[in-house]
């Protein structure tokens, strides 16, 4: 078993110990409420050539099974919350993908018009489909999946004050997590080895750098709008800094950033309408401030062809200042997709995108997710995802012989 399964076991077992006993410790006339599922899911790629790693991969099956488990306390008349929710999951192929986590330990007090957090806990923000650029808290968990959603625990404290004006949100981050990567044994680890226990970091205190944000977010009429404002170690690592072409090897380097952000959503009667823009400008003079945005809609067709099935029809585009030196594909792509909800009594619901690349018709990505109930705590679901890229230098380029397919049935119990 790798080292960094063993670093990730320990620090999960730790959190459990300490989760476990803060919960026990929370006053013995409130009520313990929990619930989590149990998944096992298994990935079939289409191609046997992997990749051009050391470590040649040809297996086409890849089995997992995840336990998500969430425990929920609160006492002094609900005025405090705990919430603790341990993740796990087992690998048949990816040592690093065989990992555990705490993505919440966290205690929150509620006020009339202020909640003050503290612990381990995960935030959202962003309004777009095919990518989130201002969501830049928690760091992605990019061994449970390729499209960047699943998220770590971050340790924090937040302090939240609600006004009429709007609602005001401050972060100090005292820790960093680094991301995770498949491993040497991944059909979708891209090509190469990643070091991910040598991490370099620009900021001298290393994971110990202090990061602070802040979020301001208000309602105008049919105006959904937030502004934030993020300084402290990117969540998004430099790969091709250190990249050893000998070994086919590199190191993540993490920089210092300031990131100002805007996330607005417009409804208006069937339709959506969306942005994500961003300013993000670097401590280190190696790298070039940039901006980039998204911008999209989606319309909402009910009840069509007279059923009960809702259609959104969803498009956008994205835009990196950086064009082909952009550090992830969306530099100039465009994005279309349909999500389906078949309003039926086991919330089957479809959602199908294609995303291109403008300036290389030849790149591109095919997703589809699909879920349905088959029992009452039993949730079926298939994943696909296709990519393609002819040109070496695309950054999808290493993943052309990864496309699959993934099948998962989840178990859900309280």
């Amino acid at each position: 078993m790798r080292k960094s399964w063993l670093v990730h076991g320990k620090n999960f077992f730790r959190f459990w110990f300490f989760g476990s006993v803060a919960l026990l410790a929370a006053e013995a006339s409130a009520e313990l409420s929990w619930d989590g599922s149990l998944e096992l899911e298994h990935r079939y790629f289409f191609d046997t050539d992997a990749s051009a790693a050391d470590a040649f991969v040809t297996d086409r099956g890849q089995t997992s099974a995840k336990l998500e488990l969430e425990f929920f306390r609160d006492f002094n008349d609900g005025a405090d919350t705990l919430t603790f929710e341990p993740f796990l999951r087992v690998d048949s192929q990816d040592d690093e993908r065989s990992h555990a986590d705490v993505r919440q330990l966290l205690w929150s007090r509620l006020a009339d018009n202020w909640e003050l957090s503290a612990g381990l806990g995960r935030v959202f923000w962003g309004v777009t489909e095919s990518q989130h650029l201002v969501d830049v808290i928690n760091q992605t968990d990019l061994v449970e999946n390729i499209d960047g959603e699943d998220k770590l625990g971050q340790p924090m404290i937040r302090f939240q004050y609600f006004h009429d004006l709007g609602n005001f949100d401050a972060f100090v981050l005292p820790f960093f997590r680094t991301r995770t990567f498949p491993g040497v044994d991944s059909r979708l680890n891209g090509g190469f080895v990643v070091n991910n226990d040598d991490e370099v970091f620009e900021a001298s205190e290393e994971e110990k750098h202090v990061d602070l944000a802040l979020r301001f977010s208000q309602t105008y009429g049919n105006f959904d709008v937030g502004l934030s404002l993020f300084d402290g170690t990117s969540r998004e690592p430099d790969l091709f800094r250190l990249f050893d072409p000998t070994t086919f090897s590199t190191t993540p380097f993490y920089p210092q950033i300031t990131q100002l952000g805007a996330d607005v959503q417009l409804t208006t009667g069937a339709w959506l309408l969306k942005l994500e823009a961003i300013q993000r400008d670097f401590d280190d003079v190696q790298y070039e401030d940039f901006s980039a945005a998204t911008v999209g809609a989606e319309y909402t067709l009910v009840g069509i062809f007279g059923s009960i099935y809702d259609l959104g029809v969803l498009a956008e585009y994205s835009w990196d200042e950086r064009d082909e030196f952009a550090t992830g594909p969306f530099q100039n792509d465009a994005f279309v997709g349909a999500r389906l909800a078949l309003n039926d009594i086991n919330s089957s619901e479809v959602l199908f995108g294609v995303i291109r690349d403008l300036d290389d018709s030849d790149s591109g990505s095919v997703f589809l997710e699909a879920n349905t109930r088959v029992a009452s705590s039993l949730t079926a679901n298939i994943e696909m995802r296709y990519f393609e890229a002819k040109n070496p230098n695309d950054l999808l380029f290493a993943l052309r012989d990864d496309s699959f397919v993934q099948v998962g049935l989840q178990y859900f119990f309280d």
